[in-house]
């Protein structure tokens, strides 16, 4: 697949791709999806936020690579987890193989691409990350999402973020 394919696709449009292909990973690679509903709650919220700050704060702390930094809760100032969720994902965490923190990453650095910025052109900075995922993806085999289900999110709308949606609607777990 080739990144060009998303060109005409928001922000928006493109982290939800990005999560759709984290989704495919955990069924694929046969997680018990049940238990990563909390994460996919939080990604999910990018397609709907009036503000980059919350979701792109929460998802930092929620990284695999960030949370494990610390072995216990008061190790560090969270500003978005409560202990209890910290628990629950530090123990969540403890079966992941790297591909986990690889692709939530890769949805954390596509959705701040842009940060506080109005979107030009076809926004080069999040298909550069868009291009490393898929290279990811490919490189494991793990299936991509159909790009046709992303194409109704156009980057002509809202300075290139697209409109808001409900990005749950969309996924293949929630």
């Amino acid at each position: 697949m080739q990144v060009g394919v998303l060109e005409k696709v928001s922000l928006r449009g493109r982290v939800a791709f990005a999560i759709r292909c984290f989704e495919n990973a955990l069924l694929e690679l046969h997680y018990n999806v049940n238990e990563w509903k909390r994460v996919l709650e939080e990604l999910w919220k990018f397609t709907d936020i009036n503000y980059l700050d919350d979701w792109s704060g929460m998802v930092a702390e929620i990284i695999p690579d960030n949370l494990l930094e610390f072995r216990i809760y008061e190790e560090h100032n969270f500003d978005y987890l409560d202990e209890k969720i910290f628990i629950y994902l530090y123990n969540l965490y403890q079966k992941n193989d790297e591909s986990i923190d690889i692709l939530m990453t890769s949805i954390y650095n596509i959705g701040t691409s842009h940060a506080y910025s109005v979107i030009v052109g076809c926004g080069k900075e999040s298909l550069y990350e868009v291009e490393l995922l898929i290279e990811y993806m490919t490189s494991k085999g793990i299936s991509m999402p159909n790009v046709k289900d992303f194409e109704q999110f156009s980057i002509k709308e809202n300075e290139g973020w697209g409109n808001k949606f409900e990005g749950k609607v969309i996924s293949c777990i929630l």
